[in-house]
């Protein structure tokens, strides 16, 4: 593209803040009132929910998966984000939540040898629904951004209620079974992602899933982890 061709397109297709929306410099990637209100999780963090230690509320209890990790707390304008991410998509939005998830898997999984890296997959009907599913386009763009290859390892073969919707207590219920393997994934270190985290059950389905058909271990990484309240988890 000629640089006369991508000053055109910035004109009519200004780059916008990921958390925000609002149009930023092309070079850019947040707007400056986003950029001192980025909820980071700073470290130290758990090793198994990933949250700072300080609002962990995993009490260490056993999971299929090995860790997850995550760069922002699902509030504030990473909340904000994350809606414009399931609402719409946008290649902004995923670039700029894949920027701080890449960063986060660098820092705490540096030197995990993964095979490559997949998604928590919708169901057919959501997908319809949606007409994209954002943990997938998270999912290829760290792979892009790590260097790893993506593989569709996972399907959803039943339709559930949304797992916002429920308690708790109710959602790894909600979810048994209605995860199905299509890949040969075995012996292989897998990174799977997700768009948020809150009690760990669909991360912990689908790791169980993989497990089950011989995957040698599972970490998470999702674009933001919710902060539980001390009867959650």
């Amino acid at each position: 593209m000629s640089k006369w061709s991508k000053a055109v397109k910035r004109v009519f297709f200004p780059r916008h803040c990921y958390l925000c929306g609002e149009v930023i410099y092309p070079h850019q990637s947040v707007c400056g009132n986003c950029v001192h209100h980025r909820p980071y999780i700073y470290p130290p963090i758990c090793e198994r929910c990933g949250r700072s230690k300080e609002d962990c509320r995993c009490g260490k209890r056993h999971r299929a998966f090995d860790r997850c990790v995550s760069p922002f707390y699902h509030k504030g304008v990473a909340a904000q984000g994350i809606y414009s991410l399931k609402s719409h998509g946008y290649q902004d939005t995923v670039e700029g939540f894949v920027e701080e998830m890449a960063e986060v898997v660098r820092r705490e999984y540096g030197g995990i040898p993964f095979a490559c890296v997949t998604a928590v997959p919708l169901h057919k009907r959501e997908w319809r629904e949606r007409g994209f599913n954002q943990a997938e386009r998270l999912g290829q763009a760290v792979a892009k951004r790590l260097g790893l290859p993506y593989a569709t390892t996972l399907t959803k073969i039943t339709l559930t209620a949304p797992q916002k919707e429920l308690k708790a207590v109710h959602r790894s219920g909600n979810l048994l079974g209605v995860f199905d393997v299509c890949a040969d994934v075995s012996d292989k270190i897998i990174l799977l992602v997700d768009d948020v985290i809150t009690t760990g059950a669909t991360l912990d389905e689908c790791a169980k899933m993989l497990k089950i058909f011989g995957a040698a271990e599972v970490y998470g990484v999702t674009a933001a982890a919710t902060v539980l309240s001390k009867d959650e988890d």
